[in-house]
């Protein structure tokens, strides 16, 4: 199995969860409202760094975590200004 955590503009959810169900994966936690710096700009929810991030943790089968992320690249190749999208991804045991 792969863990996933995918890090992502609170702007795209809504288009990341449809890919999500596009590709039939159904399990994951979500965290909302995450705070954080990062390459394209600093996240804290205020006037002077405004906006949010969301967070999904997933474990996955080794072959539907590429499909996932270039899915995913999509959605974000599709806007104008390219939101924040970044996916981690390691080796981990379901116990």
């Amino acid at each position: 199995m792969k863990l996933v955590i995918a890090i992502l503009d609170s702007g795209v959810l809504n288009d990341v969860m449809k890919v999500l169900e596009e590709l039939g994966i159904r399990q994951w936690t979500r965290w909302s409202n995450v705070h954080g710096a990062g390459q394209r700009s600093t996240r804290e929810g205020t006037p002077i760094w405004p906006g949010s991030n969301e967070m999904l943790l997933l474990a996955l089968p080794p072959e539907q975590v590429q499909p996932l992320v270039d899915r995913c690249h999509e959605v974000r190749r599709s806007f104008p200004l390219e939101p924040g999208m970044k996916f981690i991804v390691t080796d981990c045991q379901m116990l």
